[in-house]
């Protein structure tokens, strides 16, 4: 699949945002941000140094010694340099980067928080004080909502590359529908969908969540829902079957959650597949153009609400979803949280949410929506092409 990024377009409109926010240089360490500016694959912890002018040509890359030499040709920044072993530690090389930018003295961004996603990459105290002693005389900012807001409107190319990513995801939900049956263990059912992705172009298994997510019977009606890594348990007759499914493309993120029941569901059963087909529809319809993300949220808690829904229907109707680092702000809830919600967000054009329902009746099963969903100058366009209604499998 041939996609043009225009990455020396990207960099400078993230120079401008520095600019904008009185930064001289940043100093990104999220994942997020090492990926976004980087344009390659980096699982060690790393940075970028970015200074707010100088084009393209002044951004840094610092990564681990290990894997300097594949990034160094697989990174589409010319600018690679290593770090590891004694005087070489990671702000000791980002420090020597900052001074040879000419920003010792200047405002440094950095990159601080909390989210309740492991692999974000915020500073951590020790690299901060680190980095405050090798620059006395810096000042040190927190820079965190630059990339929030530079990666929140996606790039054409982008869109095209979650959308494949979220096809490679489709083709191995159909793998799953044809192989289910009464006896098979989640753990084979992960199999059969991490085969048919990885053949398809997937680059990456998302292990951050066990990989592919599968849980069957009592696993799928957790009360709040949760990860559900695959396991050795075997699937029984009359049980609803959750299959969450995770690819990367060109450095994107797939992510598509459905569901199935493998014979004909129990009266209470289809009461959880009612509320849960109905609400996710809904949430569908809500995401519209000039809508808040919290009016949002508030409008299907309301659906929810006046269908007696509330005690299965977890109140958070989506994440994020982007490139590889780029997977849980914001989600889709009516207040306030740190690198977690924004709820004043009004809903763009580019903009991608994977919107998500969890319906969950313990004792009896639950479900999981998750499906990116593009907005549109006019609406909005799901960017996969599986069902919304859980499958029943005949058997």
């Amino acid at each position: 699949m041939q996609v043009h990024l225009d990455y020396r377009k990207r960099i400078e409109g993230f120079q401008a945002r520095l600019r904008e926010r009185g930064v001289d240089v940043l100093v990104g360490t999220r994942l997020n941000t090492v990926t976004h500016i980087s344009g390659g694959f980096v699982p060690w912890r790393s940075a970028v140094v970015v200074p707010a002018e100088g084009g393209v040509e002044n951004v840094r890359l610092v990564t681990l010694l290990l894997d300097y030499g594949r990034l160094a040709q697989e990174s589409w920044l010319t600018d690679v340099v290593m770090y590891g072993g004694p005087g070489m530690m990671l702000m000791d090389v980002v420090a020597q980067a900052v001074r040879e930018k000419g920003c010792a003295e200047g405002t440094v961004g950095i990159e601080s928080g909390s989210s309740a996603y492991l692999p974000d990459g915020f500073i951590t105290l020790e690299e901060h004080e680190s980095l405050r002693a090798l620059l006395p005389k810096a000042k040190l900012v927190n820079a965190n909502d630059v990339i929030e807001r530079a990666t929140l409107i996606k790039e054409p190319g982008e869109i095209a590359l979650l959308q494949q990513a979220a096809a490679i995801c489709d083709m191995a939900q159909e793998a799953v529908a044809e192989n289910l049956h009464v006896g098979i263990t989640e753990q084979e059912i992960a199999a059969i969908a991490e085969g048919v992705m990885r053949e398809a172009g997937s680059e990456f298994g998302w292990s951050f969540t066990g990989g592919q997510e599968v849980a069957s019977g009592y696993r799928t009606a957790y009360p709040l829902g949760g990860c559900t890594p695959a396991t050795g348990k075997r699937v029984q007759r009359g049980e609803p079957v959750l299959v969450d499914l995770h690819a990367m493309y060109g450095l994107m993120l797939g992510d598509v959650a459905h569901n199935y029941v493998l014979g004909e569901p129990s009266g209470e059963l289809s009461e959880v597949i009612e509320a849960y087909t109905h609400t996710s529809n809904y949430l569908v319809a809500e995401m519209q153009p000039g809508r808040s993300l919290g009016e949002v949220a508030q409008a299907v808690a309301s659906f929810v609400g006046e269908h007696g829904w509330s005690e299965w229907v977890l109140p958070g109707y989506g994440h994020g979803i982007g490139h590889f680092g780029h997977e849980w702000y914001p989600c889709v809830m009516q207040f306030p949280i740190a690198n977690n919600t924004q709820p004043d967000y009004i809903l763009e054009p580019g903009y991608v949410q994977e919107i998500a329902i969890v319906c969950n009746r313990p004792g009896v099963g639950g479900f999981r929506l998750e499906r990116p969903l593009l907005v549109t100058e006019t609406g909005n366009r799901l960017l996969s092409a599986t069902d919304i209604e859980p499958k029943v499998i005949d058997i």
